[in-house]
């Protein structure tokens, strides 16, 4: 596995459109469907494939993924680290993780969801995170 140097928002897996709570999740992007997927050994299904499309074309993290085509992106909770992964290495890696989900530390047990305004802003608040998070580096 490769750990990748890309700014992780706090909320990234949520934003991602992923509901659950094991400490690790893999993402990957299905250009034939347009349907970004997630899987975290225990549950599976699609994310929210829009949120994955303005982040993956965003310069802070665009040019770090089109060198990874074909890989899985692992996301460890705990560490909040990113990882490129093969199928092989990403399976692993959730079996690692535990065969029980865990609860992480201010993430609640049940996620309702959210209401389509709610979800928006949260975008919203995300496409900004990610311009001020390159206008620092570039500072």
């Amino acid at each position: 596995m490769t750990k990748l140097e890309i700014p992780l928002h706090p909320k990234l897996e949520k934003i991602l459109g992923y509901p659950g709570l094991a400490p690790r999740v893999v993402f990957y992007f299905e250009p034939g469907s347009d349907t970004l997927m997630y899987d975290d050994g225990h549950s599976s299904g699609s994310g929210n494939s829009w949120a994955y499309l303005i982040w993956a074309a965003h310069p802070s993290v665009k040019p770090h993924l089109l060198r990874l085509e074909g890989s899985l992106l692992l996301l460890d909770r705990r560490e909040r680290k990113l990882y490129a992964a093969t199928r092989e290495q990403a399976l692993a890696a959730l079996k690692e993780a535990g065969a029980t989900q865990i609860e992480l530390e201010g993430v609640p047990a049940h996620d309702p969801g959210h209401t389509w305004k709610e979800a928006q802003q949260m975008l919203a608040d995300f496409v900004s995170w990610l311009g001020s998070n390159v206008a620092r580096k570039a500072a």
